[in-house]
């Protein structure tokens, strides 16, 4: 078609303008209408309550999409040569699980797309994050990849047609496919939930699969970039370390038991005399972080730590205990402050010179450093103000890096040394360490009664301390129940104390 372009304004400028907006229109709208059709589109399969999902990808929720062989080709490119789904996590609130953070661990996933009859098979995926955890019937922990998120409703298209459209979807599983799909007969999603150990607290239970059922989207770029951006979950789930670590710069961090979490550390100190049991001789609230290079090795070990409540007599020692390879070797600085200020008590800070096992007193005679002008106690009588706890925070770096699966299992090994009694006391299932104590030589080496009550445990840092002289019992009904059922039943009892009895001691109060 000749165009020809004139200058002056008159009758024939104007019908060939007309002429040719009509000739381009229908090409416009057809370009237009492309580019708008790829949206992120929800499936109708989802993964079932017993963590495993079989997911026809050409199936998808409703009936205003259509799903094909070229449709999935236009995700695949759209996405650099990857289909990209989001997964709905939608688990129990259970433990440290909660509407703000939940997850779950990845045993196996695998496309299966059928081309001209024959059968290709991927399991070569990416998530956004990994952790080291043990299966049902083990302590040994591997790396998985997980799945993070939260109870809360992200709105990330403004298209309503889109299938994530004021959704609820959460992270990314990303499956590299190098080739054209677009003559696919055939596709599916089969994917299956890990299960965890979950009587080894976190971070198995954290990442078990408990409730159900997951959604699942097929999603274009820009919203898997926005998800992924997003993080939901991440800032609470624990022992979470990042995707890919070999393709950036720095490594990444490993928060034990999560970016903004604590383990919160109880003990009863009469040990190994049950005494009042009331669970809140000392209470330490703590957490550890483990920098790592681009290999996914441990450079740094660093962490912080609060004192919460302090109902004992005796006085303590608290130390924070963390098992390394012999050849694990490094320097660094503990530092102790006093309650509330950037400045460091007296003596600090000290050299931390590391051969082997980190041991670290972090919070030493605890009687005579933290005092309450009015009582022998510390924020543990129903009558008593709180005051802030001391911090204390350490930093180790080594001089060679060391893998991360030699590290000790969080929570690690925080104990008390009773100075009064002479005694360690230990979380059950370790052991003593010191030559001094008086463990060894008259055979207290079980932190356990015959009765298997435990004198030191690990609780999440929601956990409320049981008000002075007040049976651990009497402060959580629940826990004579998982006692008696030799820890088999009511396993959160934890989270249902009789209010009357503890001591509401928020984190927005001990954390400074």
């Amino acid at each position: 078609m000749k165009i020809i372009f004139i200058t002056d304004n008159n009758k024939k400028i104007k019908a060939e303008k007309l002429m040719l907006i009509m000739i381009w229109i229908p090409f416009l709208l057809f370009f237009s209408s492309t580019v708008l059709a790829l949206e992120s589109i929800r499936l109708n399969d989802v993964i079932s309550a017993n963590g495993s999902g079989d997911i026809d990808l050409f199936t998808p929720f409703g009936s205003k999409h259509t799903l094909n062989g070229d449709i999935l080709e236009q995700f695949r490119q759209n996405n650099d040569g990857e289909l990209v789904f989001a997964i709905d996590i939608n688990e129990a609130a259970d433990g440290s699980e909660k509407s703000s953070s939940q997850g779950v661990s990845i045993a196996s996933a695998e496309l299966i797309i059928i081309i001209d009859g024959i059968e290709y098979r991927y399991n070569q995926f990416t998530t956004r994050t990994h952790s080291m955890l043990a299966i049902k019937g083990s302590t040994q922990r591997s790396l998985y990849p997980t799945l993070l998120g939260d109870s809360g409703s992200n709105r990330i298209t403004p298209n309503s047609d889109s299938g994530l459209y004021g959704s609820s979807f959460d992270s990314t599983l990303n499956f590299p496919l190098a080739q054209d799909i677009s003559q696919a007969s055939s596709a599916r999603l089969v994917i299956h939930f890990l299960d965890t150990n979950g009587k080894l607290g976190d971070p198995e239970a954290f990442y078990d699969f408990s409730n159900g059922y997951e959604d699942i989207a097929i999603i274009t770029e820009e919203d898997a970039h926005y998800l992924n951006q997003l993080a939901p979950g991440m800032e609470g789930a624990p022992l979470v370390l990042p995707e890919a670590t070999s393709a950036t710069a720095n490594g990444g961090t490993v928060y034990y038991p999560s970016q903004s979490g604590y383990y919160i550390a109880a003990y009863e100190d009469l040990f190994p005399a049950r005494g009042d049991y009331d669970f809140n001789d000392l209470v330490v609230g703590y957490r550890v972080a483990a920098g790592l290079d681009t290999d996914g090795n441990v450079l740094t070990l660093s962490g912080e730590g609060y004192l919460i409540a302090r109902g004992a007599g005796y006085n303590h020692d608290w130390h924070l205990r963390i098992a390394l390879p012999s050849s694990a070797s490094g320097v660094g600085e503990l530092r102790v402050f006093m309650p509330g200020e950037v400045n460091t008590a007296d003596g600090y800070p000290l050299t931390i010179n590391s051969i082997g096992d980190i041991d670290l007193i972090a919070f030493p005679q605890t009687r005579w450093l933290w005092v309450d002008a009015a009582y022998e106690e510390v924020n543990t009588l129903g009558e008593q103000s709180l005051l802030k706890g001391h911090r204390f925070s350490f930093s180790i770096t080594f001089d060679t890096p060391i893998a991360l699966a030699s590290i000790d299992n969080a929570p690690f090994d925080p104990y008390l040394y009773v100075h009064d009694s002479g005694f360690e006391i230990h979380l059950e299932g370790k052991n003593p360490v010191l030559s001094h104590s008086r463990n060894i030589e008259e055979g207290q080496t079980d932190f356990t009664d015959s009765n298997n009550y435990p004198f030191a445990q690990i609780f999440p840092e929601t956990w409320q301390v049981p008000i002075e002289r007040t049976d651990l019992g009497e402060a959580y009904p629940d826990f004579i129940h998982f006692i008696l059922s030799g820890r088999n039943q009511y396993t959160q009892w934890y989270n249902t104390p009789d209010n009357a009895r503890v001591k509401p001691i928020t984190p927005s109060h001990w954390k400074w």
